[in-house]
C-alpha cells in the first residue's frame, strides 16, 4: 500500500479545511467590494436624477417669472404697438438667460368675458409659436377670473427642456424632453380694455 507523503497529506487537510462550507460562511474578505459594486449604480442614478431635477426646477421658476413679467408689462399700458410688443417679448425672453431663449414659447393675449361669462380672444401676439385664434381661448381659464363684462391679459409661456442625459430620460419619462409651462392672468391697470395696434379680432 502506497503511503502518502507528509507534504501531500498536509495539502489535502488544508484543502478540505478551506473547502468546508462553514469557512466560507465566516469569510468576510471582499464584502465591501461587493457592497460597493451593488450600490454604485444606484448612487450614480441618484446623482443624475438630482442634477436633472435641479435643472428642471430652476427652468420652471424662470418660465413662471417670464410669464408673469410678460403679462405685467402689457397690463400696465392702455394701448400697445407692434414695435413695443416686440420689445416686451424680447425683454421677457431675456429672463430665461443663461438657458437658450430659443426654447421658450410665449403668447400674450387679451381675453374679454361677455355678460354670460364666456371668454373670447380679442387679439394675440406670439413668439416662437403660433398666436391664439379669435374666439374661445385654447386653455381653460379659472372660473374666478370669468367676471362678466370684464377684460384680462393672459400670458402663456412654455419651455421645452431637453435633458443632457437623454438615455436616462427615455427610460424614466419615455421622452428626451420635458415641457415646462405657466400661465398668468392679469387685469388691465390703466384702462378697462387694452388695445393692440397689430392684427386684432372683430370688436377689439
Amino acid at each position: 500500500m502506497t503511503e502518502r507523503s507528509p507534504a501531500r497529506s498536509t495539502f489535502i487537510r488544508r484543502l478540505r479545511k478551506f473547502a468546508a462550507p462553514r469557512v466560507f460562511g465566516r469569510d468576510i474578505n471582499g464584502v465591501s467590494a461587493v457592497e460597493f459594486a451593488l450600490i454604485v449604480p444606484l448612487m450614480i442614478t441618484l446623482l443624475f436624477a438630482g442634477v436633472e431635477l435641479s435643472q428642471a426646477i430652476t427652468i420652471y421658476r424662470k418660465t413662471s417669472h417670464t410669464g408673469s413679467a410678460l403679462g405685467d408689462l402689457v397690463a400696465q399700458v392702455g394701448s400697445i404697438g407692434v414695435a413695443e410688443m416686440t420689445d416686451v417679448m424680447n425683454a421677457a425672453q431675456a429672463i430665461m438667460t443663461p438657458y437658450s431663449p430659443n426654447g421658450v414659447q410665449m403668447v400674450v393675449s387679451r381675453v374679454d368675458v361677455d355678460n354670460n361669462g364666456a371668454p373670447k380672444v380679442m387679439w394675440s401676439h406670439a413668439k416662437n409659436t403660433g398666436k391664439w385664434a379669435c374666439g374661445a381661448p385654447p386653455i381653460s381659464i379659472p372660473a374666478g377670473m370669468l367676471v362678466p363684462n370684464s377684460s384680462m391679459i393672459v400670458s402663456d409661456v412654455k419651455y421645452v427642456y431637453v435633458s443632457t442625459f437623454q438615455n436616462i430620460m427615455i427610460d424614466i419619462f419615455g421622452s428626451t424632453s420635458i415641457t415646462l409651462k405657466d400661465t398668468a392672468y392679469l387685469k388691465p391697470r390703466v384702462t378697462d380694455k387694452i388695445t393692440y395696434a397689430g392684427p386684432s379680432c372683430p370688436g377689439a
